[in-house]
Order: structure tokens, then sequence, then C-alpha cells
């Protein structure tokens, strides 16, 4: 039987609270110092309002920073990416589809045709729902893509990454069967415990 959407938006609410305190404690152990960049940020910002530099200086200057900022966040960005594939891919292929948000609410990701969930499945799952995709594109753009268009790029990214969301989210709350993108290219399904 498939999983009420109450379940399953629960589940991953239930997912998203523990994983964050995770991400945060991280951040606090591995946080970089960014403060003298966000002050140049700051100035930038003020001499553009002020009519002092070009629209075009101005995203070129943020550019450089944004990518000087996420360039000393990398190691916290690989972190994040080890806790997401952790926690949304690994432990559920080891306990049966299960977080444990999902434990919780007693549901469980399945693959169609009660085949065995692969490891394949669950992170083409996760590319989509948990921002792998955006995670791992910010750090290959950090180490390959010029200061010039660096923001655009990322910018695009994360337009891209909310945009898959958002069609996914529709899907599960429209789709008779309930599958999302996430499900649909994934070859699984959310099934409530028996």
């Amino acid at each position: 039987m498939r999983a009420s959407l109450s379940k399953r938006m629960t589940a991953y609410v239930i997912d998203i609270i523990i994983l964050s305190i995770v991400l945060f404690l991280t951040s606090i152990l591995f946080k970089s110092d960014v403060s003298s960049l966000n002050k140049m940020m700051d100035t930038i910002t003020l001499d553009y309002f002020n009519g002092d530099i070009s629209f075009n200086t101005y995203l070129l200057e943020q550019s450089s920073i944004y990518k000087q900022i996420d360039m000393k966040n990398i190691l916290l960005n690989v972190i994040n990416i080890i806790f997401i594939i952790g926690y949304f891919i690994v432990l559920p292929y080891l306990n049966k589809g299960k977080t444990i948000g999902k434990m919780f609410m007693k549901i469980e990701v399945k693959a169609k045709s009660n085949q065995s969930l692969s490891l394949v499945s669950l992170t083409i799952r996760n590319l989509i729902i948990n921002g792998l995709i955006y995670l791992v594109s910010v750090i290959i753009c950090t180490v390959l893509v010029s200061e010039n268009i660096y923001f655009i790029t990322v910018s695009g990214l994360a337009i891209i990454q909310i945009a898959l969301l958002l069609i996914s989210i529709t899907m599960v709350l429209y789709r008779k069967d309930r599958k999302g993108l996430h499900d649909l290219l994934a070859g699984t399904w959310v099934a409530a415990e028996k």
C-alpha cells in the first residue's frame, strides 16, 4: 500500500530537522572566517547603490567574492555532501528503505516491482530531492569556473535545483500514484509498512 502524503511529508520534515542539526553543528566546527569577504561584499553593494560603480563591475566583484567564500567553505560543502549521502542513501540502503523519519512514520522507500533497493536508485532519488546535484556542482564550479561567471553559473544551478524540487513536489501532490520526478527517475515508490 502506498504511503499517505501526510506521512511522507512528516517523515521528510523529521529527516530534515535531524540533518539540519547535524549540519549546523558541523558548520560550527568547520566554519571558515569569511567576515572580511562579507565586509567587501557590503562595501561593493553600497558602492553600486550610491552609483559609484556600474552594474557590470558590481556583478564581477560579487562573483569574485562569492567564489572566494565558496573556496573557503569547500571542506564544509564536502562534509555536507557526505552527511546527505550517509543519511539519505546509505542509511536507507542498509535499513530496508528507511531513514529515521520514515521509521517513525512507518513508511519505506521501495524499488519498483519489489526489487531490492540499489545504491544507484537511492542516489538518483536524492540528486533531486536533497540538493546533491547543486552541492556537487558548486564544488566543481568552485574549482573549474572563472570568477567572471561564477555567480551567474551557481545561481543558474540553484534555480535548476529549486525547479527540479518543485516539479517533484507538484508531481507527488497531484499524481494518483504519488510518485515524484525523483521516484520516476529512480524507479522507486514510498510504501506504508504492513
